[in-house]
């Protein structure tokens, strides 16, 4: 039942309603004993009594339900005595209809020559309008206190107050309680590409799926969710189950009274689900994933602080991995400790040198002949030593430093190559990684623009390269940046072509020269014999050459390898077999 708005809510017959057409006083005179001597007419029409029935009875047993009474004798006891400051008592009058009204009364003693008193004199107006619509005022503050305003789902805060009573329930109990935590990714690429509104309708939307899919596996059961609820509802039952909105990105779910670990993770498998469904009614049709981090009481953690933690620390973890989820392991927390040394160390890398770049060669795979080169990213801490790429790149992409590192990689690498073509080294070809952080930001054109003015390098041989999946999703601005990056004289590669969701419709549309081939497709010892990975490869590369587009392969690191895509005619290729790399290719 929703309470209903008090300002508009029709009073049903009898005195209050006349009570209501006009400001009334209510006026009373008990004696010592608290019996009552007076009641003025607008009290007895209120009331609904006849001064007969009411003259010489306890004031409090005919106005005051029972159920307050205690409270409400204490509060006039300290208006009379002077005790409260305020000298103003609230407190219901109940009708002869069973009805209560809320009056605030004034009370002042008569006293005699010793200071006792021999009578009190009440006076009070009807409040009832004012208190109902200051209590609905109230309850709004306190949801909106506890309750996301965007999604009206309950909020961090209260997610953590429901852990710790689930914990302090549960113990001893025989039963786990899980937290999943689910973060949304590409959502800062929906908000950059079709603004904030659209992202908080696709945040909306992803709050009603979790919290429907939740429900859905648990509410069969009669538990009951904790989720968006108006000011004033009623509940019939404490629930036992809890969706939250976390953070911007991230939602919450308490699995309480779970009988084996194992359905925390089925759950954590349907939310993935749900979330992957595509999204209608924007633009263009989106589609979110979803990575989630699994912590389960009391195996990991016994307290609120903790079992969140070990949850963050498994998403992070899950983004890896093939489903996208992690069950919190002891392992994860010494990795998470590693990321954060990563997280606080590398914002000062640039400004103290530690970042260079090394040059990886793309080879002739037929004469061993160098035709470009990679400009890679590495990082070496004085107390860390060597980072490796894999640790430290995922790291500057979530805490927004990626572009900044992309710019450095850029700039470095176009100055050395200019370097190389000043001293007669010859005409070679470099690629630097672009990130999809950058490609959604138009600066990244004249960052390529002023390096090129001020090394004189000439734009046919700069290529950068951007990811299946940055170049060929959903994002009108990386279109439109690389399209101004090829009308500079730039060309551009695919990186990891097969690995995505390329669209062939789009493929040919974009200002793409070179597609690189993911080693994946490449032809290994251990490949399933009843699978022909070298017809998914020449497939490929014919599609490439079809579209006007050079073909690199990369990741060739042995002589099987490199000899299969000779026969298969490519010549381009990339890996540690034909070189590694280093600050100056051979």
């Amino acid at each position: 039942m929703l309470a209903e708005d008090p300002r508009r809510r029709p009073e049903a017959g009898g005195g209050d309603e006349r009570a209501e057409a006009r400001q009334i006083v209510l006026a009373m005179i008990t004696d010592a004993d608290g019996r009552l001597a007076f009641a003025n007419g607008d009290l007895l029409t209120l009331g609904g009594w006849r001064w007969g029935d009411v003259c010489g009875r306890i004031w409090h047993e005919v106005l005051i339900p029972p159920e307050h009474r205690r409270r409400v004798v204490h509060a006039f006891d300290r208006a009379v005595n002077g005790r409260d400051p305020a000298g103003c008592v609230e407190a219901p009058l109940r009708t002869s209809d069973g009805r209560v009204r809320v009056i605030a009364w004034s009370a002042t003693p008569s006293l005699d020559n010793e200071g006792r008193p021999t009578s009190i004199t009440s006076v009070g107006v009807d409040v009832t309008r004012w208190t109902e619509e200051r209590d609905r005022i109230a309850a709004e503050r306190d949801f909106d206190a506890a309750h996301d305003r965007l999604t009206g789902l309950p909020n961090a805060s209260t997610f953590r107050w429901r852990l710790g009573s689930e914990l302090t329930a549960g113990r001893g109990a025989g039963s786990f309680t899980a937290v999943l935590l689910v973060a949304l990714d590409r959502l800062r690429a929906v908000v950059e590409t079709l603004g904030h509104e659209a992202g908080d309708q696709l945040v909306c939307e992803m709050a009603r799926r979790i919290a429907d899919c939740v429900e859905a596996a648990v509410g069969v059961a009669g538990r009951r969710p904790e989720r968006a609820a108006k000011p004033g509802a009623v509940a019939e039952a404490p629930p036992t189950w809890v969706v939250a909105r976390w953070s911007d990105d991230e939602f919450a779910v308490l699995l309480p009274g779970l009988v084996f670990p194992a359905e925390a993770v089925h759950m954590a498998r349907s939310i993935i689900a749900t979330v992957a469904a595509p999204c209608t009614g924007f633009a263009a049709d989106l589609r979110l994933s979803a990575a989630v981090g699994i912590a389960v009481a009391p195996l990991d953690g016994n307290n609120p602080t903790t079992v969140m933690r070990h949850a963050a620390i498994a998403q992070h973890a899950g983004r890896t991995m093939s489903e996208h989820l992690a069950r919190f392991e002891p392992s994860f927390s010494r990795e998470a400790e590693d990321r954060l040394l990563i997280e606080q160390q590398l914002p000062l890398a640039l400004a103290r040198g530690e970042l260079s770049v090394a040059f990886q060669p793309e080879v002739d795979a037929y004469s061993h002949r160098i035709v470009g080169l990679e400009a890679l990213a590495r990082w070496h801490h004085p107390v860390l030593g060597s980072v490796p790429p894999v640790r430290f790149i995922p790291v500057a992409e979530e805490i927004g430093l990626i572009g900044e590192i992309g710019h450095f990689v850029l700039r470095s690498a176009v100055r050395q190559a200019a370097q190389w073509r000043s001293e007669g080294l010859g005409e070679v070809r470099v690629a630097v990684n672009v990130s999809a952080h950058q490609l959604r930001d138009h600066s990244l054109v004249g960052v390529v623009l002023d390096c090129l003015e001020q090394t004189g390098f000439p734009a046919r041989l700069l290529e950068l390269e951007v990811t299946e999946s940055a170049a060929m999703g959903d994002s009108r601005p990386a279109a439109d940046v690389l399209g101004e990056l090829a009308r500079l004289g730039v060309t551009i590669s695919l990186d990891d072509f097969g690995t995505g969701y390329s669209n062939l419709g789009k493929l040919h549309r974009l200002a793409i020269s070179t597609i690189k081939i993911d080693r994946s497709f490449l032809l290994e010892d251990d490949v399933n014999p009843a699978a022909d990975p070298s017809a998914l490869l020449h497939a490929l590369v014919t599609l490439g050459r079809n579209l006007g587009l050079r073909v690199i392969a990369e990741g060739v690191e042995t002589e099987n390898e490199r000899t299969a895509l000779v026969t298969l005619g490519i010549r381009l290729a990339q890996g540690y077999l034909l070189g590694r790399p280093g600050p100056l290719p051979d």
